[in-house]
This record gives structure tokens, C-alpha cells and sequence, in this order.
């Protein structure tokens, strides 16, 4: 067994309000941008970019240009880091999982391998960061060995594709969610499938384009390894045209039930892009809207229900609107800040500490 990541407050961690929350500086780019990911130091943030590339910026120095990461044939949506920062891993649509030298003045793939046939769409390194799990429209979960690249394990059960992977912070197990919301166990030490979650209200048919829609868009364990955190959709009406409601599960992993509905304040419809617990106990999620502007939200769950009641439909305590539509979310090392990609092409930073 691995201990789970600590989600006390780290030195130099100041009192958070959510509602002070504000924008404190940008990073611009041409093309949308489809990801984020904050490096363990808090020394970069990297984007991924619908021109298919991957950027870097400092986050010391909000003027600086960024560095291009070029080596896949198609948009990443999913990057991941190696637990002491020096490793960036990619996963494509192209099918690939990649290697980078992190801090490097202009990284180059130092491995990229073809993961997945069809898109690979997720990518998590294990608590120990031996292990990576990845997940593609071949509707496997595939674990590697991050030292060498070689594929340990790949594992079959999905009947849809998988849309994003988590490893349990604590036991030897890893979380998967599928187009039809559902959630599959994997048992790590045998590679196999020990069980599954029906999430199904995170999907739904749409009539107009004859075609099912859900998934998970981001997917996150609590510290502690017992609330697993779902984001994506439901209410699915035109997906397309962007007729549907964003919505995050939450669910009891010992009890495998949903004990949540992480909603919005308002019935704006949309996509929830990100989901993240931060260490005050609460969560905080990003949603892009069908106005094309976007949404910040702020959850303090209720305790959980009885077992056989209803999932509690949880409202926001704290919601602001953003200039355009999330498309992934992630905090900084000392979580009194959070990155945010847009649909736009800029990369904000804000601010959950009181102005001083």
C-alpha cells in the first residue's frame, strides 16, 4: 500500500476565500487551448493547444514567451506529470503517449509510443510514479512502466471508450469511466476488472445526431482516496449544439454509490471540463457554458446520504463567471491559486486569497 498525497495546507499556504477570487495575470495564445497541468513546484504551467502543440509558461514571469513541445500529429488532451516534476507524459489523439524532459530549454519526445488505437484520451501517474494508466478508443486501460516505456498490462471490460483514468491514492487500484457513465475497478496486483459503478446519469442519447454522449472530462480521487470525483455531463438534449447540463458525481468508493450531484447555480447549459478537492475541504470545478463564456464553482459537501437515498443535489456556495469557455482546470502547489485553459487561447491565473 502507498500513502495518500497530503492535502494539508503546505508552507507559505495563506487563508483562502473563494469569493475573493480574481484573475491575477495571462498567458495568450493563438488557438484554443483543450488542457492544463501546473508543475509539482509551481515553477511552470503547461497547456495543451488545438494547433496540437504543447506550450510551457513560466509562472514567475507572466511576460515570458512560451516554449513549444511539438511531437504529436493530433490534439492533446491530457498531460501528466512525474510526482518529482521532471517528466511531462502526453496523451494524443494521434493514439500516442509521450516522454518529456520537463525543464529542458526546448524538450523534445524522449519516448513516444503508440498507446492506444484510435485516440488515447487519458493519462495518470500512480502515487508511487512507477506506473502510468492510460485510456484510448480501443476501449482498453493500459498500465506502463514509466522508467522504460514498457507496457505492463492492458486491460478489457469497457463495452464504450473510456474517458479518463485515476489511480486510488491508497490501495492498489485504479478508476476508469466510459462514454455511458460507467465506472469500472481494476484490481492493480491481477489486472483485472473487481467491479463497476453505474454512473449513468453522466450520459444520454442524442436524437438529433443518433448518438450517445457522456464520459467523464476530468476525474479525480479525494486525498484520502474516499470520494471518487467525476465531472462531464447529463441532461443530453443536442450535444452538439451544446444542449445539455454540466454535472459532477460525487461517489463513495467503499460504497460504490453516488452520494452527490455537484450542480450549477444557474440551469445554463454546458460541459463541467475539471474537477478539483482542495485542501480546506471543499471542490472546485470549471464549466464551459453554451453562451461561450464559462463557469467557476466552489462545492462544500453535505454529509453524505443514508445508504438507498437519493444523491444529495448539491449547490455551489460560490460561483463567478469567466471570460470564456474552461476547457481544463488545475491548482498550484500551495492551492491559494488555480490555472485555468480557455477556450479562447488564454491560460488566466486567479487568486482565491483576499486581496492585501
Amino acid at each position: 500500500m502507498t500513502q495518500p498525497e497530503s492535502n494539508t495546507a503546505p508552507a507559505g499556504a495563506a487563508k483562502v476565500d473563494p469569493q475573493q477570487t480574481r484573475e491575477v495575470s495571462q498567458r495568450k495564445h493563438a488557438k484554443p487551448l483543450t488542457t492544463c497541468r501546473v508543475s509539482p513546484a509551481g515553477d511552470y504551467v503547461f497547456a495543451g493547444a488545438e494547433d496540437l502543440q504543447v506550450y510551457r509558461w513560466s509562472l514567475s514571469d507572466p511576460e515570458a514567451p512560451a516554449t513549444v513541445l511539438a511531437g504529436h500529429d493530433s490534439w492533446v488532451r491530457c498531460l501528466e506529470l512525474s510526482r518529482d516534476g521532471k517528466t511531462l507524459f502526453t496523451a494524443g489523439w494521434d493514439g500516442k503517449l509521450g516522454w518529456w524532459n520537463a525543464a529542458e530549454a526546448t524538450p523534445q519526445p524522449v519516448r513516444m509510443v503508440q498507446a492506444h488505437r484510435g485516440f488515447a484520451r487519458w493519462v495518470r501517474v500512480s502515487p508511487c510514479g512507477q506506473l502510468l494508466a492510460t485510456c484510448g478508443n480501443d476501449l482498453l486501460v493500459n498500465v506502463w512502466d514509466v522508467a522504460t516505456g514498457e507496457q505492463l498490462a492492458s486491460m478489457a471490460g469497457h463495452a464504450r471508450h473510456p474517458y479518463a483514468v485515476d489511480f486510488h491514492p491508497v490501495d492498489n487500484e485504479l478508476a476508469s469511466e466510459d462514454l455511458m457513465g460507467q465506472v469500472h475497478r481494476w484490481d492493480l496486483e491481477r489486472s483485472r476488472q473487481s467491479g463497476a459503478i453505474d454512473v449513468a446519469v453522466m450520459t444520454g442519447y442524442d436524437n438529433k445526431f443518433a448518438a450517445d454522449m457522456g464520459g467523464a472530462r476530468d476525474m479525480r480521487f479525494s486525498a484520502d482516496g474516499a470520494t471518487l470525483a467525476c465531472a462531464g455531463i447529463t441532461k443530453v438534449v443536442n450535444a452538439f449544439a451544446g444542449v445539455q447540463d454540466p454535472l459532477t458525481v460525487l461517489i463513495d468508493w467503499q460504497g460504490q454509490r453516488i452520494t452527490h450531484h455537484l450542480r450549477q447555480a444557474k440551469t445554463d447549459n454546458g460541459i463541467a471540463w475539471g474537477i478539483r478537492e482542495h485542501r480546506d475541504g471543499f471542490w472546485v470545478g470549471a464549466v464551459a457554458k453554451r453562451t461561450g463564456k464559462g463557469e467557476l464553482l466552489f462545492w462544500r459537501p453535505d454529509p453524505a446520504p443514508a445508504d438507498g437515498a437519493k444523491p444529495i443535489e448539491q449547490q455551489p456556495f460560490h460561483a463567478q463567471e469567466l471570460p470564456s469557455c474552461a476547457r481544463g482546470l488545475d491548482l498550484l502547489p500551495d492551492q491559494n491559486q488555480l490555472a485555468i485553459a480557455h477556450a479562447d487561447g488564454t491560460l488566466r491565473i486567479y487568486d482565491l486569497t483576499p486581496k492585501s
